[in-house]
């Protein structure tokens, strides 16, 4: 099949109005892939607030199970932030859901804009319904060889997780959320904001942060206490560095 040998530019001023019109409107939407790469850092900003704050009720919780009356307060502050946290799981799904169907309908309609500006006056139907496969069309010559894809595979993220084997599940991530919860306290006395903090969180009274040092360093205790010393592979606790270097408050504010 020739091309004709006509111009790109030539071929599409032989569009009429509305094909130029459709056009148009297609290639200057904003681009949904940026977006989606947005909102994940967003979600995961979010989520890890969420924990931090359910990490630090539920450690708080713990900690005050002696205290008589006083423990349902706490364990009230430990559900109302658990549920808060399934709340936000949930909805963070549902938006990644959404942007990631809007990215793939304007990733189709582009890519078929762009074969459509082609300069070709005819397409013949195995060749649209390989690129609706995202295959490519057999050679009519030589090996009949089934059509390869060439459509990438699918990524839902820059992650992996694979199932774990482990008994025993891995705290850390616990731990680390209260260490940093006390270091968003500690930042705001002094006007210092990270990117994840809400706004209430800039008005943390001295006691309240007095209190997160103090649940920091019980709950270090008890978890060296409790698990560490008893862990078949004797895990080593971490230091401040190790628990600031993964986090996504850190990773996010080493770029601001």
């Amino acid at each position: 099949m020739a091309d004709g040998g006509e111009d790109c530019s030539d071929w599409l001023r032989s569009w009429n109005q509305f094909e130029q019109q459709c056009v148009e409107e297609v290639e200057g939407e904003g681009n949904m892939e940026e977006r989606l790469a947005g909102e994940r850092e967003d979600v995961a900003q979010k989520l890890w607030l969420s924990f931090q704050n359910s990490a630090t009720a539920v450690a708080q919780l713990y900690k005050d199970r002696g205290q008589g009356s006083h423990v349902w307060q706490v364990f009230q502050n430990a559900a109302q932030a658990v549920t808060l946290l399934y709340k936000d799981s949930i909805d963070a799904n549902k938006r990644s859901d959404d942007f990631g169907i809007q990215c793939g309908y304007q990733r189709r309609t582009r890519d078929v804009v762009a074969w459509a500006k082609k300069r070709r006056r005819h397409i013949r139907r195995e060749e649209l319904l390989a690129f609706l496969c995202g295959k490519t069309v057999p050679s009519r010559t030589g090996s009949r060889s089934p059509p390869r894809s060439t459509r990438d595979s699918p990524r839902l993220g820059s992650q992996e997780y694979a199932p774990s084997h482990q008994s025993e599940i891995d705290l850390q991530p616990f731990k680390d959320a209260i260490a940093l919860q006390g270091l968003n306290g500690a930042m705001a006395s002094f006007g210092l904001r990270t990117p994840t903090s809400p706004s209430h969180n800039m008005h943390s009274t001295p006691s309240r942060r007095r209190n997160l040092g103090e649940l920091h360093a019980f709950i270090s205790e008890e978890f060296a206490n409790h698990m560490d010393s008893n862990s078949p592979n004797g895990r080593k606790r971490s230091s401040g560095n190790d628990i600031l270097g993964d986090s996504p408050v850190h990773k996010r504010s080493r770029h601001l």
